[in-house]
């Protein structure tokens, strides 16, 4: 008995749009200022870290 050849799906590339890698990053930065900012990178951070300083507590990240 011959072995039948199946055809392979040809892997073709996932086309992403531009804006969706921008509100990519732009979540990513969000999320870093609000759970992990605790001064290395803004300078005025205590005012950040204190604003949301329990919305982490109550996610369950730690700040300190």
């Amino acid at each position: 008995m011959a072995a039948v050849a199946t055809p392979r799906p040809s892997a073709q590339p996932i086309s992403v749009p531009g804006w969706v890698w921008v509100l990519l990053i732009f979540a990513m930065l969000t999320a870093y200022v609000v759970l992990q900012e605790n001064g290395a990178v803004i300078s005025q951070s205590e005012r950040i870290h204190e604003f949301f300083h329990d919305g982490r507590h109550a996610l369950g990240f730690p700040c300190h």
